[in-house]
């Protein structure tokens, strides 16, 4: 299973309020190189996952921005690359913000699509809100907009919002999970069964200049039930990696 090692290869020098020297750890057992010329079992066995290195920054709150972040830095932050994610870029604009995608190349399959914009109404995320929950729960109809909205509509999606700290600063979180099942009614695939689902932990902070959301998102196959996929997503695998990309983020915007 991917999302043991996930976890085993990402708590470096990201854990809430960990101020010590990052330090390696070891993949379990089970997922260790293996020797064919010791093991015949072992040759039909198949290769070792890849390793996966989530980013981090310095370990610090996130850096005080002062005035709009340069096209130029924000050109920077967009095509910053890490062992086991491909980089999908999406835009670079200083008065809109700048957008980024990195996707796991190894299952399960989790993206994590960073946005940093200015506070400005014109921008991406549109004006900041104050980083205190009373103010951002006005905003959770807005925010329940990132779940489809056949999947919001059904009775046992999951939304959740709250403050979460990390090194030492507040950060809003939501979480959501859904599922559906049907059969297409219209287009190429009419008469086709699927499965629909959600499962993301996202992350939002402004410091009253510049502003930033990480959405950490399973995106591997669906399962069949929505027990399935909430434990095949791994909650704590997307959370862990929505710290890691907005550590590493904050520390150089």
């Amino acid at each position: 299973m991917r999302s043991a090692a996930l976890v085993a290869l990402v708590l470096v020098g990201i854990l809430v309020g960990c101020k010590e020297k990052p330090t390696h750890r070891p993949p379990p057992q089970e997922m260790a190189n293996v020797d064919p010329t010791k093991n015949k079992a072992s040759s039909s066995a198949p290769p070792p996952a890849p390793d996966i290195v989530l980013p981090h920054g310095s370990g610090k709150p996130p850096m005080k921005t002062t005035g709009p972040i340069s096209e130029a830095v924000l050109a920077v932050l967009a095509h910053q690359t890490w062992k086991g994610f491909q980089l999908v870029p999406h835009a670079v604009d200083a008065a809109k913000g700048m957008e980024v995608q990195h996707v796991t190349e190894d299952h399960p399959r989790i993206s994590a699509t960073t946005t940093i914009a200015p506070c400005a109404a014109t921008a991406v995320l549109g004006p900041c809100t104050p980083m205190e929950l009373a103010a951002w729960k006005l905003r959770q109809p807005e925010l329940e907009k990132l779940v489809p909205e056949k999947i919001h509509a059904a009775k046992d999606t999951k939304f959740e919002l709250g403050t979460v700290k990390f090194h030492e600063t507040d950060l809003i979180y939501t979480f959501q999970l859904g599922q559906i099942s049907g059969v297409a009614d219209k287009g190429p695939q009419k008469g086709a069964a699927y499965i629909a689902y959600t499962c993301a932990y996202t992350l939002y902070f402004n410091d009253g200049q510049n502003q930033i959301r990480v959405i950490a998102e399973y995106k591997d196959d669906a399962k069949p039930t929505l027990a399935e996929t909430e434990k095949a997503c791994s909650r704590p695998d997307l959370e862990v990696t929505a710290q890691s990309f907005f550590d590493a983020m904050t520390a150089a915007w």
